[in-house]
């Protein structure tokens, strides 16, 4: 059974229970089987905080359930996913709105409208009907689970809570120290990473996700080590 605050390796599926249709997966076979591969993505078991919420409630629930190495197969209500359908969210607005904004308007576009995320429903002449339910409102869906780790060690818990952050990175090749006395954490990332426009947002992400979820953690280091070699092999 898992706990809030506890860290987990999950690999997942989520399908449309009516139709079958997969939704979201970490298994890169499973994306080719159902024809939702995408060229370039990146697939890899999901490294998730009990208790975080950045997954769905249903989710959640099924995840702290299991053990290391099972595998469980869940239906997930509505009201445990992404919410009923509410017909509130469904509003009509003038077509002039969306060709100030040079909106091309094609049915199924995602569009914002006010900060709000919605997308086009149907194009009737001077309207347009956009729908800012949840693509998955109303959904039933079929959730399948795997953990394939717990995390408990709090070297291991901060090499994959950086994992989490640096995208298609393996854990192995992450280098981290932890200091029981003074509860600080160093930590070496990949050198690829360095040239990433993004890096230090990253770096920040992973050490407030450290700091929060890593007991006896105090203090997060990020060390970026450059040695001869690397300039002498650029001769």
């Amino acid at each position: 059974m898992l706990s809030k605050n506890q860290i987990a390796v999950v690999e997942y599926s989520i399908y449309l229970k009516d139709t079958g249709e997969l939704v979201d997966t970490t298994s890169e076979v499973e994306a080719k089987l159902n024809r939702k591969y995408v060229e370039g993505g990146i697939y890899e078991p999901e490294v998730v905080v009990i208790g975080e919420r950045r997954f769905f409630q249903g989710f959640e629930e099924a995840l702290t359930s299991c053990k290391e190495g099972e595998e469980v197969e869940v239906e997930v209500p509505p009201e445990k996913a992404f919410g009923p359908r509410d017909p509130s969210k469904i509003r009509t607005f003038p077509r002039r709105l969306f060709e100030k904004q040079g909106v091309k308007l094609e049915v199924g576009k995602e569009v914002r409208i006010n900060g709000e995320l919605g997308r086009i429903l149907a194009i009737e002449g001077g309207r347009v009907v956009v729908d800012f339910n949840h693509p998955l409102a109303g959904k039933t869906l079929k959730l399948k689970l795997k953990v394939i780790k717990i995390v408990s060690d709090p070297a291991e818990a901060v090499r994959y809570l950086v994992k989490r952050r640096l995208r298609g990175v393996k854990p192995e090749d992450i280098v981290v120290r932890v200091d029981p006395v003074s509860g600080q954490a160093t930590v070496e990332v990949p050198k690829r990473f360095r040239l990433s426009s993004e890096i230090q947002y990253l770096k920040s992400l992973a050490a407030y996700d450290i700091l929060k979820y890593v007991e006896g953690i105090n203090e997060v280091v990020f060390v970026d080590r450059f040695t001869r070699d690397e300039v002498e092999g650029e001769k």
